[in-house]
């Protein structure tokens, strides 16, 4: 790789690692969310400094193409990163029922709670009223 090319190549993947840090710290992105993305930052600027090792890991396991190695690489990132979003999204989702299950049944406490109240004879949007003491 030309010597510009990999400084070009830094240059973007530090800017990618300020905008993440940025991101975390304005807490617009999870954690969670977050360490792979800045593992992957981490990765942008440390293979053009070692761009010779990893051509030299490419021919040693049979890569005749040491570039195919490196989207090898980052297809497997990418489908890590795309798990950690399926967990959570399956996380959230079953969240997300059983919020909806306590509301409807928090909702069916209230309309049977207002039924009884009017069937006292009190208006429901009335106090109930104290006994005399």
């Amino acid at each position: 790789m030309v010597f510009r090319t990999r400084i070009f190549v830094i240059l973007l993947a530090l800017g990618v690692l300020i905008a993440i840090i940025n991101l975390v710290r304005a807490k617009k992105i999870k954690e969670e969310f977050a360490l792979l993305w800045l593992l992957t930052a981490v990765a942008l600027v440390v293979i053009p400094l070692s761009i010779d090792v990893l051509d030299a890991i490419a021919f040693a396991i049979g890569v005749d193409y040491p570039p195919g190695l490196l989207f090898l690489v980052a297809f497997v990132g990418v489908l890590f990163i795309l798990f950690q979003f399926s967990t959570s999204i399956s996380k959230f989702s079953d969240q997300i029922k059983n919020i909806a299950q306590d509301l409807a049944l928090l909702n069916k406490r209230v309309e049977e709670l207002e039924a009884k109240r009017s069937r006292a004879g009190e208006a429901p949007d009335q106090e109930p009223k104290q006994g005399a003491s």
